[in-house]
């Protein structure tokens, strides 16, 4: 069929001749999809709401002979408090630069829609810690296109990490390296015992059932980890988390 209906979260937009805009959309069964918006730039196009970052929605597309068009929009969520915190909307634009590296045209991405739009909602409606939130989100994400961080063990020597033991974060070794196998000249991030404990307890129940205990969210060495794993540049954290 020519149209077709599917919820989608905006990725990405680009404006695109005078009035358009084309959008980068995660749906969850066909992955990625790329689709202009004609029109949508105009003061009163009903199109205006569902063509900015971050909108969720019921999406009606339509595939011609060009480009696929977007013919109508239920917008399920804007996100909109991402808006008015600098810092949570740096988290968010991660995010959202994370799902767009991963996902491709006609590749199914259920769980990564699922993960992005939790994410979005804690950071947006929920009082829980940005950095927890984006450090839960990089975990779980790299865990999704198939480089889960190896937290229970060193991943050079075997040795079973002690709870409460920290370990250098190695991205090009998959996990957690020991102090005895930790070598200076390597890209590896030190964590300390609380910070791997709580990490274990991410991935294992999840952010809303792991305690809040953390001084501050291993965020940058996660960013790290998954920059080096899919060989690009994400969009930069807050200048002061950048430097933890």
């Amino acid at each position: 069929m020519a149209y077709q209906s599917t919820q989608a979260i905006v990725l990405r937009r680009v404006d695109y001749r005078e009035h358009d805009r084309i959008l980068t959309l995660l749906t969850p069964g066909r992955g990625r999809v790329d689709a202009v918006a004609r029109g949508c730039r105009r003061p009163k196009s009903p199109l205006m709401p569902a063509c900015e970052l971050f909108t969720l929605g019921e999406y009606v597309l339509y595939k011609g002979k060009g480009h696929e068009t977007v013919t109508s929009c239920a917008v399920s969520d804007s996100f909109y408090p991402l808006r008015d915190d600098f810092d949570r909307l740096s988290y968010a634009s991660l995010m959202l630069g994370a799902a767009l590296s991963a996902a491709q045209p006609e590749e199914p991405q259920e769980h990564l829609m699922i993960l992005l739009t939790r994410s979005l909602a804690r950071l947006a409606y929920s009082d829980m810690d940005a950095a927890a939130v984006t450090a839960a989100f990089l975990l779980h994400f790299a865990t999704l296109i198939g480089y889960k961080p190896r937290l229970n063990h060193c991943v050079l020597c075997g040795r079973v990490l002690a709870p409460g033991e920290g370990a250098w974060l190695n991205p090009l070794a998959g996990g957690l390296v020991c102090k005895s196998c930790y070598r200076r000249e390597s890209d590896a991030t030190p964590l300390d015992g609380p910070t791997v404990d709580w990490l274990r307890s991410v991935l294992k129940i999840g952010i809303d059932k792991t305690e809040p205990a953390l001084r501050q969210a291993p965020v940058a060495a996660l960013k790290r980890y998954v920059e080096q794993l899919i060989e690009q540049r994400l969009p930069k954290l807050p200048e002061y988390v950048a430097r933890l």
